[in-house]
């Protein structure tokens, strides 16, 4: 008796391992994994799905800079998933988001400066784009900011502003050019009519385009009367009378006149 218990015991046990073996081998899920990428959106895996059904298809990812262009069944995307026709075997799988560069504008204020003749006007996020320089009378330019520009103090101190694209830009990029205006080194020479005679020398002065000309005045001397100053030691040059703009953008040597009274 107790060997015909051990016999059904036995019997009994190999029965239900078979049942157990034949559930793993017959009842496997069917996942269906979606792709997108590491700095995208998640989409959630569809669990147990049944053999050959239909995927129901998810909402789109989202992905900063780009443009979702569908599912795809392989990496090279290939083959595009059809969620109204394509169906699930009997084996999971894994769907690949593909993605397309968005195209952004290029937004300049060049703040009264010229732009030259070519230059971009759109990007893609991670595309290496070399901003142009204009140019404005009696200026350089400094690089383009995101924030406006009416005069040097408007420059924060220590923003080198931006010459390309910068990584990571998504969106369309505002800018507006700053600049800095030329400081021009102005000489003066005495030219007095008698040597080693007239007036002592007029130390040499910096001088920013667009200022008003705030020159030395000689006092007359030695029976000559100062005129003013002159690009030219004859007096034939450009005139440079305090109370105008000073418009050179280049180092100047300036002649002082006189007139014999």
């Amino acid at each position: 008796m107790k060997r015909f218990l051990t016999l059904v015991l036995m019997a009994m046990l190999i029965f239900t391992l078979s049942a157990c073996r034949d559930r793993r081998s017959h009842d496997e899920t069917i996942n269906v994994v979606f792709y997108t990428h590491r700095n995208a959106s998640h989409t959630r895996t569809q669990f147990g799905l049944e053999p050959n059904s239909l995927i129901e298809e998810p909402e789109n990812p989202t992905r900063n800079g780009f443009i979702f262009s569908g599912w795809f069944k392989d990496l090279n995307f290939t083959q595009q998933w059809d969620f109204a026709t394509d169906r699930v075997g009997e084996h999971s799988i894994t769907l690949y988001a593909k993605w397309v560069p968005a195209i952004f504008q290029i937004i300049y204020d060049p703040n009264g400066g010229t732009m030259p003749a070519e230059y971009p006007t759109e990007y893609k996020p991670g595309q290496l784009i070399i901003l142009p320089a204009p140019r404005l009378e009696g200026h350089t330019f400094v690089a383009w900011y995101t924030y406006d520009w009416t005069s040097e103090k408007d420059t924060i101190p220590g923003d080198k502003g931006h010459q390309t694209i910068p990584t990571g830009q998504v969106g369309d990029f505002v800018i507006y050019a700053h600049y800095k205006v030329i400081v021009v080194s102005v000489t003066f020479t005495i030219n007095f009519p008698v040597q080693g005679q007239g007036p002592a020398n007029v130390n040499s002065m910096s001088v920013p385009y667009g200022s008003t000309i705030n020159f030395p005045v000689l006092e007359n001397t030695a029976g000559y009367k100062f005129l003013g100053w002159n690009s030219n030691s004859s007096g034939t040059g450009t005139w440079y009378v305090n109370g105008e703009t000073f418009v050179r953008t280049q180092r100047l040597k300036l002649f002082a006149i006189w007139e014999k009274i």
